[in-house]
This record gives structure tokens, C-alpha cells and sequence, in this order.
């Protein structure tokens, strides 16, 4: 198996694709909740010196929050995380089309890196979600094994495999999902050496030496915890809270539908590609492609955006149909004609718009700032740092505190958090004057409203928009200064 030349420069190509195809998005301070949220923790890592888990509660891993961290270093704006998303997106691109020149021509390879930029936003991947980061690590690491494939043969590890394991392991410090894609290339690399000509205990060794490298990162970050105190906390966050978060199985199969049908043409061109690859690809990719669906499977929330990872393996096995003269043409028109049918790539004024309400709720927070707290319990969380506010509760991203599913899945009592935070009377509120977390978490929501209208005045309502909807905030301020609402 000998890899076609896949130029370089062809990288410059596919940084200007997925620059006109997110274009739109850049400077926007509310693309998505997640990614904002990352960035917000980011910035406090930064500004707070703040603990994930401790300070500021997730499921994410520590590596996603490093990320941003170090993004901050550059700027606090949401461009500058916007703009490496993006780089990052086009890298994998460009290694998508790599990995395919090891069966197709290069044409198929390019048009494969430029269809899995197209499809990002089909799959809500327009931003800086975790997928964007990690599937570069786990494409390179791919990437490497097949390089490396020869000289497993002959018995001759090389420093391939050990930089694929490396890459690997920091991909599952981004999301602990990769785990399954990581582990199918390093049992590849271990099933190829052990068919080489090389002794039991030195296949033994080299093998044990990779799994310990893939570990390394995770293993390094646990014992920082550790060694700090906040073991239970860290293992809570990473362990015990996603199996104790209840499934709602009814809109997780709603969720599972829709993402299935934006994969379709996906599913339809792989299914065409199929007689085209050779029997290596088949073996390599069906792996990969079982692999990428367990880590989907393994959390069977189903949200749209969980489909990234498979997307990388997906458009690497429709090269074969892109490559065509005639086929990869018509593919490409038909693929660029669905994104296009509902895409909000050239919507500009979106972001105008969203910068527009983000600074109209930061001045009418600091229009009534007495230097009381600011609590926002269900509303845009990058206030607190817009505003120069510390976080009032480790519980800052809005689900953990406002939706039923989220209910003490925390080390922290949900309730417990709200009644915590009112106790120390803060001066601002804000949150969505409809509950727009589904289930409501009622136990939450009626005092923190008993609380604004026995002591606040609304100040504000802002319509809010998102990439994905528009909600209206309410911000209730001057608290304490006031017998009730006004």
C-alpha cells in the first residue's frame, strides 16, 4: 500500500474553504452554548485562576478547557477561538485527503477534505465544538498508522505508532468519547506486529510501551488532581456523573433520526464506494467506522453535533466515488446543493445581530452594578466575564442548574446551589422569562423568580440570538433596593 502525493499546498485551499464557509460566524459572542461555554472557562482559568470541576462544573475533560485556556492567551474575543477552530477544521481536512491518497487519486482525496468542511454545519460543527480539536488528533494519529503499516510488518515499530498513541491520548483529554477510535488504532498497530517477525516479549514490550503512552496525558491530568485533594470531584465529573445523568430516550431518538438523515448521502456514497476499495481499505476503514459509532453509542444522548467524529471516516471512504471524473463532479453539486438548501453560511447580519444583544445585556448590567453579585441562571453565562463578575456557583452552564435531567448530577445539590446563591442577595439576575431548558427544573426555577419579584425590577429584555434559535433575556436588577417588581 503506497500513498498517492497529496500536495501540501492543497492545505492553502482548504483553509480558504472552510475560511468563506464560517465567514459568517466569526466575532459572533453566542454561536453555540457549548463552545461559549468552553471559551467562558477558558477565559476564567485566565482571569479567576479556576479549577475545572472545582470551580466551574462539566463532564468535559481537562484537555478541552486547556485548549480554550491557551486560546485566551491570544485574545478574549470570540474570534480568536473561531479563527483556530478553524484552522484546526482545515488541517483535518487536509489530513482527510492524505489518508484517502493511500487508495484514491489525489482528486479524491481533496474533494473528500472540501465535502467534510461543507458538512460541518449540517452536523452543527460551525464553531469551536470539542470534534473540531480532537478529530485532528485522531485523523494524524490514523494517519501515522498507516504510514507505519510497512515497517510493522517487518518487525520495526519506528516512532510512527508511538506518536499515533501520543495523539491518541491527548484526544481523549479533549472528549472521553475518542477512547473507542483510539483503541482501535492501537489494537491495529498491535495486531499487525504481532503477525511480524519479531519475539513474543520484545511484541509484548513495545505493545505494553503504547498503551502506557496513549494513557499518559489522562493519567498525568488525574494525578494533578489527586495530588491536589479534589480526587472525588474529578472522578464524580469524569466517572459517576455521566452514568448518573437519566436518558430521555424519546427526544434522543428524535435527535438520532435527524442526524441519520444528514448523514444519508454519506451512508449512500460509501455504500457506492464499497466495490471500489481495496480489501486493506475495507478492513481499515469498517474498523474505523465501528470504532467512531461505539464512542456515538457509548453516550446516547444523540445530539446532532456528536455525528463529527464519524464524519472523518465517512468522507475518507467516499473518495472513492469523488475520485471519478464524471461521479466525483455530480457528488460534489448534489453534496454542496444540500448544504446549501438550509445553510446560514452567507447570514451576516446574524452576527451583527448577536454582537448587537450581548453588549445591549452587558450595559444594562453594568448600568445597575452596585458591586452586589450577578447570578445568571439561565442566559448567556459569558456576562459574568463581559461584565467583570466572578461566578456565583461551580454550576454556570444553564442546564446544570435549570433542566430536571441535570438535577444533582453534580457533586453539588442543584437546589441546594439556588438557595446558596440567594442567600448572598445578588443584585442581578438574568434569565429567560420562558423556560427554555425542556424538562424544567421547577425546583430551581420558582425561587429564584420569587426572589426577582420580591426584590428586583426588570431592567431589560433583550432578544438573544443563537445559532441555532433566539430566545428573549430578561434582565431583573437594582435587587434589594427595591420592594418588588416594576
Amino acid at each position: 500500500m503506497k500513498q498517492a502525493r497529496f500536495p501540501a499546498w492543497y492545505g492553502i485551499i482548504l483553509l480558504l474553504v472552510a475560511l468563506a464557509l464560517r465567514a459568517s460566524t466569526f466575532g459572533d459572542p453566542n454561536v453555540h452554548v457549548d463552545e461559549t461555554f468552553y471559551q467562558t472557562v477558558g477565559i476564567a482559568m485566565h482571569e479567576q485562576h479556576a479549577v475545572p470541576y472545582v470551580d466551574v462544573w462539566d463532564r468535559k475533560p481537562w484537555g478541552l478547557f486547556f485548549l480554550y485556556y491557551l486560546i485566551a492567551f491570544m485574545s478574549y474575543a470570540p474570534l480568536a477561538y473561531q479563527l483556530v477552530a478553524t484552522v484546526f477544521a482545515a488541517a483535518t481536512a487536509w489530513v482527510i485527503g492524505a489518508i484517502a491518497s493511500f487508495w484514491n487519486r489525489a482528486q479524491g482525496g481533496l474533494l473528500a477534505g472540501i465535502v467534510y468542511l461543507l458538512w460541518l454545519e449540517q452536523e452543527q460543527g460551525f464553531g469551536g465544538q470539542s470534534p473540531i480539536f480532537y478529530n485532528l488528533f485522531v485523523a494524524i494519529a490514523a494517519l501515522l498508522v498507516l504510514q507505519g503499516l510497512p515497517d510493522l510488518r517487518e518487525g520495526k515499530p519506528g516512532w510512527r505508532p508511538y506518536a499515533a498513541m501520543l495523539l491518541g491520548g491527548c484526544a481523549i483529554t479533549v472528549k472521553q468519547t475518542s477512547f473507542f477510535e483510539s483503541a482501535f488504532l492501537g489494537l491495529y498497530c498491535a495486531y499487525t506486529l504481532w503477525q511480524a517477525p519479531l519475539s513474543r516479549w520484545r511484541v509484548c514490550t513495545v505493545i505494553a510501551s503504547w498503551a502506557l503512552l496513549g494513557a499518559a496525558p489522562m493519567l498525568a491530568i488525574s494525578a494533578w488532581y489527586w495530588l491536589e485533594g479534589y480526587w472525588a470531584i474529578y472522578w464524580h465529573a469524569m466517572v459517576t456523573s455521566n452514568l448518573a445523568k437519566p436518558k430521555v430516550w424519546l427526544s434522543s431518538g428524535i435527535r438520532t433520526i435527524l442526524m441519520f438523515i444528514r448523514l444519508a448521502p454519506f451512508l449512500v456514497m460509501g455504500v457506492l464506494g464499497i466495490p471500489k476499495m481495496v480489501s486493506q481499505q475495507r478492513r481499515f476503514m469498517g474498523f474505523w467506522l465501528l470504532a467512531a459509532s461505539l464512542g456515538l453509542l457509548s453516550v446516547p444522548n444523540f445530539y446532532v453535533h456528536y455525528a463529527l467524529p464519524i464524519l472523518v471516516p465517512l468522507t475518507i471512504v467516499s473518495a472513492g466515488l469523488l475520485q471519478g471524473r464524471i461521479a466525483g463532479p455530480i457528488a460534489m453539486v448534489v453534496l454542496a446543493f444540500l448544504a446549501f438548501r438550509e445553510t446560514s453560511v452567507l447570514d451576516f447580519e446574524h452576527a451583527r445581530r448577536s454582537r448587537a444583544a450581548m453588549t445591549e445585556l452587558v450595559e444594562a448590567v453594568r448600568r445597575h452594578d452596585d458591586g452586589g453579585p450577578l447570578f445568571v441562571y439561565d442566559g448567556p453565562f459569558q456576562l459574568y466575564h463581559l461584565t467583570g463578575h466572578r461566578f456565583v456557583s461551580p454550576l454556570v452552564f444553564p442546564h446544570h442548574l435549570a433542566q430536571t435531567i441535570e438535577k444533582d448530577v453534580s457533586h453539588l445539590s442543584t437546589a441546594g446551589e439556588v438557595r446558596r446563591v440567594l442567600a448572598e442577595r445578588p443584585s442581578t439576575v438574568v434569565l429567560a422569562p420562558q423556560p427554555r431548558q425542556d424538562p424544567v427544573n421547577w425546583e430551581t426555577l420558582r425561587p429564584v423568580r420569587a426572589y426577582i419579584h420580591a426584590n428586583c425590577r426588570l431592567v431589560a429584555r433583550v432578544e438573544t440570538p443563537e445559532w441555532l434559535l433566539s430566545s428573549k433575556m430578561d434582565v431583573w436588577a437594582d435587587c434589594n433596593r427595591h420592594g418588588g417588581a416594576k
